[in-house]
């Protein structure tokens, strides 16, 4: 059992970390709710069973300090900010589309922040699949899409389903 808890423990934080930093990204909210879900409560559970499982302080404490580091790093986040962290990116616009890759594409995305509105971005991004893909910057800008291998194809998406 503590075995699995681990396992499970360092995919999510893993994946959490790739989120927050936003190197790799998804689009199923649920996956990410699981996630950031998963970093609040995980920490504690397997703090506990590794120190019943390790009555022994010459265990390795890496086992029980990455726990303890997430916990203090959680708190220090703020567990209500990561809550609200768990809405995923939706795209608006493709704007540009790589022609030698059309998985690379530069694409407007709105974001739903509860009551203050939609958090907006432009960004380049590189698609895995469907739903995962990398996001290799958010600092658009025209200059750097000017060249042959950018067509602009300005393809209004619309999955947040705005008017």
């Amino acid at each position: 059992m503590l075995k699995i808890i681990r396992i499970t423990f360092y995919i999510v934080l893993s994946l959490f970390l790739l989120d927050i930093f936003d190197l790799f990204q998804t689009k199923i909210g649920f996956l990410k709710s699981i996630i950031y879900y998963g970093i609040l409560i995980l920490p504690i559970p397997l703090l506990i069973m590794e120190f019943k499982a390790n009555r022994n302080l010459s265990e390795p404490i890496l086992r029980k300090g990455i726990p303890i580091l997430t916990i203090i790093g959680l708190i220090y986040l703020n567990p209500l900010k990561i809550l609200f962290l768990t809405q995923t990116w939706k795209t608006q616009t493709v704007e540009l589309i790589n022609e030698n890759s059309g998985n690379h594409k530069v694409e407007l995305q709105m974001k739903d922040i509860g009551a203050l509105g939609y958090a907006k971005r432009n960004a380049e991004v590189y698609y895995l699949t469907k739903y995962f893909y990398f996001v290799l910057s958010e600092n658009y800008d025209d200059r750097n899409f000017i060249g042959t291998d950018w067509k602009r194809i300005d393809e209004n998406i619309n999955e947040i389903g705005l008017k």
